[in-house]
């Protein structure tokens, strides 16, 4: 009988280990980076970025992008519809990416662009540009390339570490 008992408790502890090994791997979160940047130009329009990244075993999964551009009370006039045509040109600088991943909204002053992604796709940050010729205008660099936009794609390879030095290093900060 005493062999029994002695069986019985090792064999209970295992289980227990077991089921908590278990849990402990099925509730670990994966770690997600959020970076924002905040930039107000000359003509006082404010663009503001925020982007939440997650990352597994040191890939992009998922990106998260709130992008919002906020017009001052000189452009936003009852005969000039800036907000509308802006609105039409950044909802086409999403055009590449699936209709379900871009939702564009505006409000009295402001445009707010919200993308999520997590296919094999590709995000350009900091890439708006306004100027005033006679009128407001606004330009989306679209090349991925280029030196002063900040390129991301899913499967990009960076640890928590890296990709928090990346976006700092462009301007943004991070937590």
């Amino acid at each position: 009988m005493t062999l029994k008992k002695g069986r019985v408790f090792p064999i209970i502890l295992t289980i227990i280990l077991i089921v908590i090994i278990i849990y402990l791997f099925a509730t670990i979160k994966q770690p997600y980076v959020v970076c924002t940047k905040n930039t107000t130009n000359d003509l006082g329009i404010e663009v503001d970025e925020k982007i939440q990244v997650t990352l597994d075993t040191n890939n992009i999964k998922k990106m998260d992008l709130t992008k919002t551009i906020i017009l001052p009370e000189t452009f936003l006039t009852e005969n000039d519809n800036y907000l509308n045509s802006m609105k039409f040109i950044l909802k086409e600088s999403y055009a590449y990416l699936p209709k379900k991943s871009t939702k564009i909204s505006q409000e009295s002053d402001r445009l707010i662009a919200h993308v999520v992604v997590e296919d094999d796709e590709t995000l350009i940050l900091n890439n708006i540009e306004f100027t005033n010729n006679e009128k407001l205008e606004l330009k989306i660099n679209a090349n991925t390339k280029a030196k002063d936009v900040v390129t991301l794609k899913i499967n990009d390879s960076y640890s928590e570490g890296e990709f928090m030095t990346h976006m700092k290093n462009n301007g943004y900060s991070c937590n």
